[in-house]
């Protein structure tokens, strides 16, 4: 069974214990954003306030999903038959089918009153990090971390399906074949592998010993699957203030100060038969 339909499994197994909450609105990214070296988001509003995140910027999903939503917006979806876009769909479809995903996550967490953020923040949530002089695999092309990590001395091996977004530079390769990272043993991935399917690709080149943390805001679902599946840390963005986010999307501004982000290890996450466990049926 591949991801797409464990993920779908596991949202049939929460909509059999609960109601699930509508969509609200699907909002998109202007085409005006998107560009070549620009990473651009959606989101999934659901009725309770839970947003969930998607990446928009892989191949042409944008455009692909702005002929289906010629408003760059919808409204008022049933949650599981977007879900349900994750097997079968187009790339386009199975990006807004994770946001739904993720959406339906958060209100999962919020709903057992547990925060990613707060509990990541508790716990070792690093306990490996890359030292200076070792080359790390990053898979995706992640330009705020570049600097930072080359400051430290560490060399980084990117693996980037669109090399034109690649500025490489002294302590930065640039590769299009993910076995040229199984030398790596730290990764940084994206969640964006979740969209494409090529995060089974990258976990089988990942050596036995190597630490991968899948971060980006679409990775703010439920991650018992990825920690199942030997990912160690699982990235994402817990939206605090849907209102703030609603004002900053249609201003067309950062909307990072809307959520808090958050890195979790399996000792910060109860899984997901706890969280059911805590909330009143």
């Amino acid at each position: 069974m591949n991801l797409f339909q464990e993920y779908m499994n596991l949202a049939w197994r929460i909509a059999s214990t609960k109601t699930i909450p509508a969509v609200t609105e699907i909002h998109l990214p202007s085409l005006e954003e998107g560009s070549e070296k620009n990473d651009t988001f959606g989101f999934v509003f659901l009725e309770d306030g839970s947003v969930g995140p998607f990446y928009t910027s892989l191949n042409d999903n944008l455009e692909v999903l702005w002929q289906l939503y010629p408003e760059g917006k919808s409204r008022e979806a049933d949650t599981m038959d977007l879900i349900e876009n994750l097997s079968g769909g187009s790339e386009a479809m199975r990006a807004v089918a994770l946001g739904a995903f993720n959406a339906l996550s958060q209100h999962v967490m919020r709903q057992a009153n547990y925060s990613p953020f707060e509990s990541a923040a508790m716990g070792q949530n690093n306990p490996v990090e890359p030292q200076p002089g070792e080359t790390i695999g990053m898979v995706g092309y992640f330009r705020p971390l570049i600097e930072r990590l080359l400051a430290k001395g560490i060399k980084i091996r990117v693996l980037e399906k669109n090399p034109g977004r690649v500025e490489v530079q002294p302590g930065v390769e640039l590769s299009t074949n993910p076995a040229d990272l199984a030398s790596c043993g730290y990764f940084l991935c994206t969640a964006s592998t979740l969209i494409n399917g090529t995060l089974s690709e990258i976990l089988s080149v990942q050596g036995e010993d190597a630490w991968l943390e899948l971060i980006g805001p679409s990775g703010s679902g439920l991650p018992d699957l990825l920690f199942q599946r030997g990912v160690n840390s699982v990235g994402g963005i817990e939206i605090i203030d849907s209102d703030a986010l609603v004002d900053a999307l249609a201003k067309q501004e950062p909307w990072g100060r809307a959520g808090k982000k958050y890195q979790l290890t399996v000792d910060d996450y109860p899984g997901i038969t706890t969280l059911l466990a805590r909330i009143t049926p």
